[in-house]
């Protein structure tokens, strides 16, 4: 699903770009094995350059980024509207259909553009309060003297 336009300009493009590594990574995981010759012999052509027509390179995927917001996401669930998450679930790990999302969540579908920006916004915050806690956890244990 390709974000209009109009959208990204109000989306964190830094922040963004993160939610989209985040569901790259999610959605990489499980699905069917692949032959490690392929693999090999994919990889090859893709530093030689020689790629078949149609298929693009991968695009690096940070996956240590992807896990610290797959962290946040999970104990967001009593910070964050529950509506908020799942449109974040679904539009960034599942690539759901926006309308279908709308039907699911009872969101209007004019209000869908608003709800996924201030979900965005809620969830920067979030994520900013989140790594405050993770990277000063000697603060977050006050101890009475």
């Amino acid at each position: 699903m390709s974000i209009p336009n109009l959208l990204l300009y109000r989306l964190p493009a830094d922040f963004h770009e993160r939610l989209e590594n985040w569901g790259d990574v999610m959605r990489s995981h499980g699905g069917y094995g692949v032959s490690p010759t392929y693999e090999i012999c994919r990889m090859l052509a893709r530093k030689a350059g020689k790629l078949p027509r149609g298929e693009e390179p991968e695009k690096e995927l940070n996956e240590d980024d992807a896990k610290f917001i797959e962290a946040a996401w999970r104990n967001s669930v009593y910070r964050m509207l529950h509506q908020h998450r799942e449109i974040l679930r679904a539009h960034y790990v599942q690539k759901s259909y926006w309308k279908a999302t709308c039907r699911a969540q009872g969101i209007r579908l004019r209000e869908y553009d608003d709800t996924l920006v201030r979900a965005v916004g809620n969830f920067e915050d979030f994520v900013a309060q989140y790594a405050m806690r993770v990277h000063n956890r000697r603060q977050d244990n006050l101890t009475t003297v």
